[in-house]
């Protein structure tokens, strides 16, 4: 049987060596909030592609819009000269780091503060609002439970 547990740590492993590699805003409220999306968009870490065709690919099941918009960001930015611009959209299927970097860039480009670490149901609205948002089908609690069920350990 598979261990989720040891594939949300492998994921974490990811989102953490993307952080670090890439020099982008590091914290565990980063770390929480990236693993949260995958945790859900993926469903449990079990998909890389929603119904076999679908826009959204990777782990964090972005849309190829959204990847161009991250590239566009920091071509014009020049900000966080560490993420590749050059890796193909398709590179989200199979390198969790790049996706991870690439997501973290994404939530970046926000003004609003991520929330604190310990705040789950906060992490979990913001993903909702920024990740999903209001056309999104997911709701905040998903977001949520997703990160208990697959993620959490039971430590604050």
């Amino acid at each position: 049987m598979i261990n989720l547990k040891k594939i949300a740590l492998s994921v974490r492993t990811a989102i953490e060596n993307a952080l670090e590699r890439s020099n982008l805003p590091d914290s565990e409220s980063a770390v929480r909030l990236l693993l949260m999306i995958a945790a859900h968009e993926s469903g449990g870490f079990t998909y890389c592609r929603q119904g076999g065709n679908g826009p959204a690919i990777g782990l964090f099941q972005m849309e190829e819009p959204t990847y161009r918009h991250v590239i566009d960001y920091l071509n014009r930015t020049g900000k966080f000269p560490a993420v590749s611009r050059v890796l193909p959209f398709e590179r989200m299927l199979t390198d969790a780091t790049h996706a991870a970097a690439i997501a973290r860039v994404y939530l970046y480009t926000f003004p609003e503060p991520l929330p604190e670490p310990t705040d789950l149901d906060g992490l979990a609205a913001y993903a909702k609002k920024y990740w999903n948002t209001s056309a999104g089908k997911a709701t905040a609690a998903d977001y949520k439970n997703a990160f208990i069920k697959y993620v959490w350990e039971g430590r604050a």
